[in-house]
């Protein structure tokens, strides 16, 4: 199924046709990753039993002293992926709302260990009956921490009347308790993109109070395919046509867009694509992009010194980029 494939697509991207454990060392950027992944020990444990290779020791992956002092950012947003345990073609067991809350702990406790240089992201399934109780959990236990949502793994339909009305759930909690929320749009359908883009604004967007709200990697999965270009455009037309609320704080995150080598199933940009993603980065505007590593697909300092290179940003444009957003 393609909700199992992505999970792998995810660790292979991670993985990254990087054999050793060494990071490249790049120049000293004093940034803010918005993108920055943690497992627990017992999601690894998982992932190895099922046959995922891991390129790095275990440590890069579920250890968060290690994680910092080779990402290179000076504050990041730490990721959860709890919401792997909802997907019954990753976990079929009948203890996956357990599996989850185990999952979160395990970040809130990290994190809370450097509370001024990281903020959790805890992960949740929209779609699950438990969802509420634990985004309700999880905020009353880290009342600054944000959500992550994963529409592709949690295979999110929001043209399904039942799906949208369970999201809309979710996010109005978000709102109303100021949860900032990273959102993996993209589902994997075929035909995900604009529509489902205006049923967010127009549905849930519009009659929520202000809130935070970033989309991973330009609305796709990675790369910068014409699926993801396809996304960006209807985001700026529903931003020309005032459709995306202003009163909301709306970014799109550049994580694993810029890929400057080979991943499994995503392929680097080619010359042609980065003059491309230059053209629609000017249009998004450097004040709405969010910047994230993806770690560990790479470094902070890593990536960022990537797309400086290969999209020819200015010292000015790298400092708007490089910030953590109020």
């Amino acid at each position: 199924m393609k909700s199992f494939a992505s999970l792998f697509l995810l660790v292979a991207m991670f993985s990254c046709q990087q054999a050793t454990e060494e990071f490249p060392e790049e120049p000293t950027l004093q940034l803010h990753d918005a993108h920055v992944h943690l497992m627990s020990p017992a999601m690894v444990a998982d992932w190895k039993a099922m046959g995922i290779p891991f390129s790095r020791s275990a440590a890069n992956y579920m250890d968060l002293d290690t994680i910092l002092a080779n990402n290179g950012g000076a504050t990041i947003d730490l990721i959860g992926m709890g919401y792997v345990y909802g997907n019954p073609d990753y976990y079929a067991g009948d203890d996956a709302y357990e599996r989850l809350v185990a999952e979160n702990d395990y970040l809130l406790a990290a994190a809370g260990k450097h509370p001024q240089n990281v903020r959790p992201f805890f992960a949740v399934d929209p779609l699950k009956a438990y969802a509420l109780e634990e985004l309700e959990r999880c905020h009353s236990r880290a009342p600054d921490a944000g959500l992550k949502l994963h529409f592709s793994t949690s295979q999110v339909y929001l043209t399904e009347p039942v799906h949208l009305a369970k999201v809309k759930s979710v996010f109005e909690f978000a709102a109303k308790n100021r949860i900032p929320v990273l959102l993996h749009f993209d589902n994997w359908h075929p035909k995900f993109g604009r529509r489902d883009l205006e049923i967010l604004a127009d549905s849930i967007l519009r009659i929520i109070p202000p809130m935070s709200l970033t989309i991973a990697h330009f609305g796709g999965s990675g790369g910068f395919s014409e699926k993801t270009k396809s996304f960006v455009s209807a985001y700026l037309d529903l931003r020309r046509a005032e459709r995306l609320p202003g009163a909301h704080t709306f970014r799109l995150d550049i994580s694993a867009v810029g890929l400057d080598k080979d991943s499994e199933g995503v392929d680097r940009l080619s010359a042609q694509e980065w003059s491309q993603l230059r053209t629609y980065l000017d249009s998004i505007g450097m004040e709405n992009v969010a910047f994230g590593s993806d770690y560990p697909l790479y470094t902070a300092q890593e990536y960022a010194a990537v797309l400086r290179d290969q999209l020819d940003l200015s010292a000015e444009e790298m400092k708007r980029l490089l910030q953590q957003p109020d």
